[in-house]
């Protein structure tokens, strides 16, 4: 889907219209799922959509930026920048008479001020947004108290207070802790242009005490609910304010609330509640548990107490309504009953309509309570009386037309039993509508005994009566024993009832089980927490268990196995959890305790009996095994709740972490059993441990993650998994360790831990992978324990380079992980032994490796190269927080390491580009800057490698300017001539001098002149022939220079002339012509060619040869020389 072109369509349709708003929700659906486009759509649309008409489109819009602003998954940093450019329309949005539109943009505020704060800190030259904001926030806090507001802005306000507490608070001061994606006041630099730091986090102060006043002075339960939720956000996120937001609603109470209904104050107290216990569960109130606990006790009597005020002002309200007119005739109602009995006070159809058709199991049990008591305490006690017997008697005169000859009890009985029951329509009753005579008050069992008796001869006289009744009273009747079944009768049954059950749960029919009429109504669970279903199987279980003993053979017979009854009836039960172990696993468990018992009962009263319980269970996790998926939960609380584990359960567990598909079901199983099982707790450990060194990747991680839950608060699983942790780490140990000896390498020899998935001994050179098996459980410890650094600190000397070298590999997420500013890393760079000098080099690198180095580093850094012999690596760190001085002092020692490496050779380079006053342009560097008043310039850096050669050594000096030339950029042809210039006018020069003029030279071609005018003739007067390698070095100069070097050759003496033609015989040809070209003077002329060694005669042009040497010029092929 194309979002522009299925806005675009959307707009062109009528607007409001049924198809324009099916198009926006198409198009809302694809954004949330894509969301890249939404930023663009805002900020081109929403400027549209500031006006006082309201729209679809416009609420769709603005809707749309509040989800990208807050739940969308859109970076922090696009959030921001859609924040920073969609802030001046929201405001405007601020204006609309809507309060919909009110509200949304309220929540696009509460949503961007925190990305806007971020944003903002980091980017001081837009104040004008700010500005924008803070209008914004003024009016919308406003809003918080303002009683002409609609509600549901004051409570989107309120939202936007809790976001102004938050952003304008400081953070979690624990850097471990401290969540980026938490904007606060500390973010916020101390020197910020228009956002004050301090004033701001007053404000917030202020805002925060407003929201508590707001808990004990509103009377609106809305606002205060909404005020407790902010409280949870609160206490999450800051937890400074834990003790206030405690003290506050410990000591709250609905004392405002006194005008509102009981289910309006009970609610409230119900958030109060919540929130205190969300508070205490899950680690917030630290030590205020005591006094959260105190005033849950205390709001509890408190709601008890109105509870019970509110019952009683019911039943004082329901005793008061009016009782039927005393002066009406009850003459009527009196005939209407004796016409037609109880159906004459039956509720009307419409009523019966609705009283039938309502679910009154629906209701909760307190409530149905409640609602009956307080209907018995509204009746008059007599008409209550009187409800009663007449019901019976209308109700005995149904049952007494079922009895035909009361003469004989016997016959009396059978005729109940054969006739059958005469339905009686039921009526729902009333019983205050009901109205009763004085005779109807009088309870008389005997009349309701003799209608029960006769339908004619009621006139019988009383005796008689009595004497009939009195045999049936007498009767003693027993009933007769049930037909005993055989042991396959019984089994038949089991097997039955198992069957049907299996039915029942599958849905597809409903067994006739008598017992299910018992089941409460609600559906709650009897029989050990099992519905009615799966009591049933647990009593045929324990037929099957704890029936009658098998008979014990004697003799010969007594060492066979004896076969046990009910086998069959296990496997059908075997099978029935089986076909939905997850669903019937607390059914599993419960057959397992029972059989676990009957074979220790059995156990006592016959050594031969065979148990059933080891076979059962192996039955039922090898068959569970087979089904498991990595979801499963069932299977893990299964074991837990076993009463015996099987001998061979870890081995299978084992087996299941090895398996990737059903992996999580056995780490999770192991971590249930090391925790609550404590008898198998060392082995399920020490199988686990052994699996944080698979070599799997996948596999070892899991097992890492599962042992580190217990690190380091729980016992004693946190001491053994340490103990192994650094047991693995000095297996890595080759070397001898210089601290003492042979008691230590026995303690070392001790305490290293074994591995099943490694060898005995370490092969060398060992692999970055081996390695990684040796410590990823210590590095994953580190990192909640940093002490571990110790460990390997402490061990690395002891190790070959190959582990060394993958060592200062796999620590860089951990160093990345625990940061600059952590104590013991800090503390433990400040003292590692003298062998780990590499890695802590290595640890320095990775921590300044993309941003400045903090002062605690740069000063532990400084300490070290004060005190130590350290490697000059160390040097780059801090050379550029260094002055100017101290730059001149060490850099020569850095430059000392140049050996060729690109390694090393670019770490130099970074250095150089730091400490220079000017950047390369197109490069860039991570390292820091020195400052511009401290930085050197070119030229001085130039210099000092020149000075220094012999400190430095020639090969890293010639490196080092090497470097220099590659950057062009710095070393320009100006920076090298001054760099000339200053060596120039040293008394003694350096060795490489001419090396670095003819480099220069060959780089910048418009130095040529500079060299072979000012610079050469300098050199002549200071004698540069007295210096054998400058004197060839200039020799070779004035090779690459020629023919602009002749001038300055020719100041030469002419011993030193006749040299340089004589070492370098190219420029013999070239001087010569030259020569004729500008000497006049023949006798000098002459002296010249003679020095070059073409005789003492100059011959004119156009003579022809002589007895005199004239001197002419040759052919141009002959004045090359072969070595040209």
């Amino acid at each position: 889907m194309d979002p522009i072109q299925v806005l675009t369509h959307a707009l062109s349709l009528p607007a409001d219209s049924p198809e324009q708003s099916a198009l926006f929700s198409q198009l809302r659906e694809h954004l949330e799922s894509q969301p890249a486009s939404i930023p663009v759509l805002c900020t081109t649309l929403l400027a549209n959509v500031v006006s006082p008409k309201d729209s679809a489109f416009k609420l769709w819009l603005i809707d749309l930026l509040q989800f990208a602003l807050s739940r969308s998954s859109l970076p922090v940093d696009t959030k921001a920048l859609l924040a920073f450019q969609t802030v001046e329309p929201l405001y405007a949005l601020m204006n609309d008479a809507t309060p919909t539109t009110t509200k949304v943009a309220i929540q696009c505020f509460a949503s961007a001020y925190p990305h806007l704060f971020r944003y903002l800190c980091d980017n001081r030259h837009n104040s004008s947004a700010w500005e924008v904001m803070c209008r914004a926030k003024d009016r919308i806090l406003a809003l918080v108290d303002s009683s002409r507001a609609p509600m549901g802005v004051q409570l989107a306000a309120i939202k936007f207070m809790q976001r102004i507490i938050l952003v304008q608070s400081r953070g979690i001061s624990d850097p471990r802790l401290q969540n980026k994606s938490d904007p606060n006041v500390s973010m916020c630099p101390p020197n910020h242009p228009f956002m004050n730091a301090r004033q701001l986090e007053e404000e917030g102060t202020a805002r925060l005490q407003q929201m508590v006043g707001m808990l004990y002075n509103s009377q609106n339960p809305d606002i205060l609910t909404v005020v407790l939720n902010c409280f949870v956000v609160l206490v999450k996120l800051r937890p400074a304010l834990v003790q206030l937001m405690v003290t506050a609603m410990a000591s709250w109470t609905p004392t405002r609330l006194s005008n509102s209904s009981a289910p309006v104050i009970k609610s409230v107290e119900k958030a109060a509640r919540i929130v205190m216990v969300h508070i205490m569960r899950h680690g917030y109130g630290g030590q205020y548990q005591t006094e959260i606990t105190q005033a849950l006790a205390a709001q509890q009597a408190r709601m008890d107490e109105a509870a019970r005020e509110e019952q009683a002002r019911r039943v004082d309200a329901s005793r008061k309504r009016a009782l039927p007119d005393p002066g009406a005739d009850p003459s009527i109602s009196k005939k209407a009953k004796t016409e037609i009995g109880i159906t004459a006070v039956a509720p009307p159809l419409a009523e019966q309509s609705l009283l039938a058709s309502f679910d009154f199991t629906t209701l909760p049990l307190g409530l149905v309570t409640d609602l009956v008591i307080a209907n018995l305490l509204a009746i008059d006690q007599a008409n209550l009386n009187a409800a009663v017997t007449a019901y019976r008697q209308n109700h005995s005169s149904a049952v007494a037309t079922t009895t035909t000859d009361p003469s004989s009890s016997v016959q009396s009985t059978s005729v109940l039993r054969t006739v059958p029951p005469i339905k009686v329509r039921e009526e729902i009753l009333d019983p205050l509508k009901v109205e009763l005579d004085e005779d109807e008050i009088e309870y008389e069992p005997e009349k309701l005994n003799s209608n029960m008796e006769g339908d004619g001869e009621g006139d019988e006289p009383a005796g008689e009566e009595e004497n009939d009744l009195i045999p049936l009273q007498q009767v003693d009747f027993e009933l007769p024993p049930a037909r005993p079944l055989s042991e396959d009768e019984r089994g038949a049954v089991i097997k039955s009832a198992i069957n049907r059950l299996r039915l029942q749960a599958d849905g597809s029919s409903r067994p006739d089980d008598p017992g299910e009429a018992d089941a409460p109504a609600d559906g709650s669970q009897a029989l050990v927490r099992l519905p009615a279903s799966e009591a049933w199987v647990l009593f045929m279980v324990r037929m099957t268990t704890r029936g009658p003993a098998a008979e014990v053979p004697t003799g010969a017979e007594a060492s066979s196995v004896v076969l046990m009854p009910g086998q069959d009836i296990r496997q059908t039960l075997c099978d029935y959890v089986l076909d939905d172990f997850a669903a019937r696993s607390r059914l599993a468990t419960i057959w397992m305790n029972e059989e676990w018992y009957n074979d220790v009962v059995r156990r006592e009263q016959d050594p031969y009996w065979q148990p059933q319980y080891d076979i059962w269970v192996q039955k039922l996790l090898i068959a569970q095994k087979e089904k498991l998926d990595a979801k499963d939960k069932a299977f893990s609380r299964f074991l837990v709740d076993l009463p015996s584990l099987p001998p061979n359960l870890l081995s299978l567990l084992r087996d299941l972490c090895l398996d990737p598909e059903i992996m999580p079901v056995g780490f999770t199983s192991f971590r249930e059993l090391v925790t609550l099982r404590p008898p198998v707790r060392t082995e399920a450990m020490q199988i686990l441990l052994d699996l944080t060194t698979h070599p799997d990747k996948v596999i070892r991680g899991a097992a890492i993650i599962t042992v580190r839950r217990w690190v380091p608060d729980q016992q004693p699983m946190d001491q053994s998994i340490r103990t192994y942790a650094r047991g693995m780490l000095r297996r890595l140990a080759t070397k001898p360790s210089p601290a003492t000896a042979t008691d230590v390498a026995d303690e070392v020899r001790e305490t290293v831990s074994v591995s099943s998935y490694l060898p005995a001994d370490l092969d060398l050179p060992a692999s970055k992978a081996v390695v990684l098996q040796h410590v990823e459980l210590l590095l994953g410890l580190a990192v909640k324990l940093p002490e571990f650094l110790d460990q390997i600190f402490n061990t690395y000397g002891q190790t070959d380079p190959s582990v060394q070298d993958a060592l200062k590999s796999l620590i860089v997420p951990l160093i990345k992980t625990l940061g600059s500013n952590n104590p013991k890393l800090l503390d433990l760079l400040r003292t590692f032994p003298p062998d780990a000098e590499s890695l802590a080099l290595r640890i320095l690198g990775l921590l300044t490796e993309n941003a400045r180095p903090t002062p605690a580093l740069v000063s532990l850094t400084k300490d070290l190269i004060a005190e130590r012999d350290l490697d000059p690596g160390f040097l780059v760190i801090v050379i550029p927080e260094m002055d100017k001085a101290d730059i001149l002092k060490h850099l020569p020692r850095l430059v000392t390491t140049l050996d060729g490496t690109p390694e090393k050779h670019e770490r130099v380079r970074k250095v150089f580009s730091n400490v220079v006053s000017e950047s390369p342009s197109g490069k860039s560097s991570n390292m820091p800057r020195a400052r511009q008043s401290e930085r050197l310039a070119p030229a001085e850096l130039m210099v000092m490698l020149h000075e220094q050669e012999k400190e430095i050594g020639l090969k890293g000096v010639i490196e080092a300017i090497g470097i220099c030339f590659a950057m062009p950029d710095v070393f320009r042809s100006e920076t090298l001539g001054v760099v000339m210039q200053q060596i120039m006018d040293e008394p003694t020069l350096p060795k490489l001098f001419m090396r670095t003029v003819i480099q220069a030279v060959t780089t910048y071609k418009n130095l040529v002149s500079f060299v072979t005018t000012t610079l050469f003739s300098r050199l002549i007067v200071k004698k540069i022939w007295t210096n054998g390698p400058l004197w060839d070095g200039f020799m070779r100069c004035a090779k690459v220079t020629a023919p602009s070097s002749f001038g300055a050759l020719l100041q030469l003496p002419k011993d030193q002339l006749r040299e340089v033609v004589d070492k370098q015989p190219s420029l013999r040809s070239g001087l010569r012509d030259y020569v004729i070209k500008k000497e006049r003077s023949k006798p000098k002329l002459a002296s010249f060619l003679e020095t070059l060694g073409d005789g003492g005669e100059v011959m004119t042009p156009g003579e022809a040869p002589s007895g005199t040497l004239t001197p002419v010029p040759p052919p141009i092929a002959s004045a090359v020389s072969p070595s040209a």
